[in-house]
């Protein structure tokens, strides 16, 4: 079997509201979907951040799959391994990452159905048939786009009452560092009050836009509230370091370590509890799995970072979780805020957890309608920027931020 043509589909998605983050707002989601197809017939799916950059990527590195058996997927996976931060590099290494992931991925697929075999299967061995989500707990302006209440501690607290009361969930991931520190932690606060036993553990996550010193006073502050961890508190590696020496609020990062050669560092540093593994930003699922066999030597905690991910990614993300062990804290995803999928049968949340798809390979189809309708949107509306703030016309990301 060798991989003979690939199909890179650009879709944008709109989220159902906007929602904010410490570095702007996001309205939509631009996804690449990828179909390799082989010489016997078999069509393997992947999915990946970005999309015209994306598609450029995968036809630039065509040989780097094309002619190949996809069942060697680790050959592909090496191959794009060469991509590093490097000065010779620097303008292709963020899409070849990202593509690659996309093709490893869509070989996974292949393999499964080839075999008969689910992808959590082939990665280890699946360990539960549902996975357990975080609600991903956000302030939200108004579907119109205005403000409403979105600049208020309780915008928060409600949307995390809408999607425990909907969907069951038992933890909460808290995207902060928008409001000024101190009416954050009223939303905690609030939170803790509001759901009370309901709510097992509550994480939060800054996006690094915290001073070292505004990190240690406000988590000092919260360590009452028994957080589960605090997600990049402040920016890289050493400020991280000296966060964690002075709270004891267990710190993670999906921002600061998203490279093999930040172990080293991270693991000496002593400045992190957990790393949450990305199926994209990592280079695909193969490194994820590495990450986790590191993570396991040196005793570090492990989840799964979203980034408004659509159907088929949220497959390989859910199978492996299913099948990695060391991925010991729920994990997070977009989904709920998306207005639709490109999937065939979109996946349901139940007591906070979602089934492990049946099928083999990823186990998820695609919705060729629902393809067609989003790249038509994207074509017409391109990807839409999540660094701005249309609501706040003088808004500008900046690191740190309070």
């Amino acid at each position: 079997m060798k991989i003979v043509d690939i199909r890179a589909t650009p879709v944008t998605v709109p989220l159902t509201r906007p929602l904010r983050w410490s570095f702007g707002v996001e309205t939509a989601t631009t996804r690449t979907i990828v179909e390799l197809i082989t010489d016997e017939g078999l069509v393997g799916i992947g999915e990946t951040r970005g999309g015209d950059e994306i598609v450029r990527a995968l036809e630039l590195h065509r040989d780097l799959y094309l002619g190949v058996d996809p069942l060697e997927v680790w050959r592909i996976t090496r191959r794009f391994s060469v991509f590093r931060m490097t000065s010779e590099q620097l303008a292709l290494v963020g899409a070849a990452k990202l593509a690659g992931a996309a093709v490893e991925m869509a070989c996974w697929d292949l393999i499964g159905k080839a075999t008969g075999k689910r992808c959590g299967d082939l990665w280890g061995g699946i360990e539960s048939d549902a996975v357990e989500f975080s609600a991903y707990v956000f302030y939200r302006y108004d579907a119109d786009g205005s403000v409403g209440t979105g600049d208020r501690p309780e915008n928060a607290v409600e949307h995390a009452v809408e999607l425990f009361d909907t969907y069951g969930f038992r933890d909460i991931k808290f995207k902060n560092g928008v409001l000024d520190p101190a009416l954050e932690i009223k939303s905690v606060e609030l939170m803790r009050a509001e759901l009370g036993d309901r709510l097992r553990s509550i994480r939060i996550d800054p996006n690094a836009v915290w001073s070292v010193d505004t990190s240690v006073r406000v988590l000092n502050r919260l360590a009452d509230y028994d957080l589960e961890f605090c997600e990049d508190p402040t920016w890289g590696i050493e400020g991280l370091a000296r966060v964690r020496e002075r709270t004891p609020v267990p710190l993670a990062t999906n921002m600061a370590v998203v490279t093999f050669e930040q172990l080293p560092l991270t693991v000496r540093s002593k400045g992190l509890d957990i790393i949450l593994g990305d199926i994209h930003f990592w280079g695909g699922v193969s490194s994820v799995l590495q990450l986790a066999k590191i993570c396991e030597t040196f005793n570090i905690g492990m989840s799964l970072h979203s980034d408004r991910e659509l159907g088929i990614s949220s497959a390989a993300a859910i199978h492996v979780a299913a099948s990695e062990t060391m991925i010991s804290h729920s994990i997070d995803t977009h989904l709920l805020e998306q207005a639709d999928d490109i999937i065939t049968a979109p996946f349901r949340f139940e007591g906070g957890k979602v089934r492990v798809p049946e099928g083999p390979g990823l186990g998820v189809e695609i919705d060729r309608d629902k393809l067609e309708f989003y790249a038509k949107r994207h074509r017409e509306v391109g990807e839409v920027s999540e660094f701005q703030d249309p609501a706040q016309s003088t808004f500008r990301a900046k690191f740190p931020k309070f």
